[in-house]
């Protein structure tokens, strides 16, 4: 594969630079999709894995249209109960509306925010409507972890960031003391993947 011509930096809220970006809503995607719009597929695709994240929303690398990454790999899994494995796929123009007012709070963080992460509380079920690459659209009901992270990255494409989801009673603190509690929480074994993806994710930064 190509590497793309797209910058590809994530932009963060804590640059007073990014914040129109990060908290104003993305622009709908047109179908066909362009050569632009593809290229900028590519991009997220090739960041999203160099990351190992489980999502990404394209104003998080600065360009405001409504499309999000989610890829959801066996490591990811291993971290949480009853989660499914998802490989790379794209949603363009997705939305959602909650099935049920049941919410369920879980460590979340973002790249786009280096401040503070925290337990976000998000619908356990909700109802998913998208257009794929062909400009088909579907829809779908989804649950879990995998409906938590695409709120998340639905959020993004709002203008709303977790900061905004983070009120007075929840979980949350500085992104080191929020790894520490998410980490006493998990398994022994859990705790070893723990350390390994995140000794894996230093080293790329040095």
């Amino acid at each position: 594969m190509a590497t793309s011509a797209f910058p590809s930096d994530i932009i963060t809220i804590e640059q007073m630079a990014n914040k129109k970006m990060l908290t104003t809503p993305a622009e709908p995607v047109q179908f066909p999709l362009t050569a632009e719009i593809l290229e900028l597929v590519n991009t997220m695709k090739e960041k999203l894995l160099a990351l190992e994240g489980v999502g990404l929303a394209a104003p998080q690398i600065n360009h405001s249209k409504r499309i999000i990454a989610i890829y959801i790999p066996s490591s990811a899994a291993l971290l949480r109960k009853e989660v499914k494995n998802y490989p790379i796929h794209f949603l363009f123009n997705p939305t959602y509306t909650p099935i049920a007012d049941e919410k369920f709070a879980d460590f979340e963080a973002c790249y786009s925010v280096t401040s503070k992460s925290g337990k976000v509380p998000r619908y356990k079920k909700i109802k998913l409507t998208y257009f794929d690459e062909h400009g088909m659209q579907h829809e779908a009901i989804e649950e879990g972890f995998y409906a938590r992270v695409l709120q998340h990255e639905i959020d993004h494409l709002n203008g709303t960031l977790i900061l905004d989801r983070l009120t007075a009673d929840c979980v949350q603190g500085p992104i080191d003391e929020m790894m520490r509690l998410r980490r006493s929480e998990l398994s022994d074994e859990q705790k070893k993947l723990f350390d390994d993806l995140l000794r894996k994710k230093q080293l790329k930064k040095d």
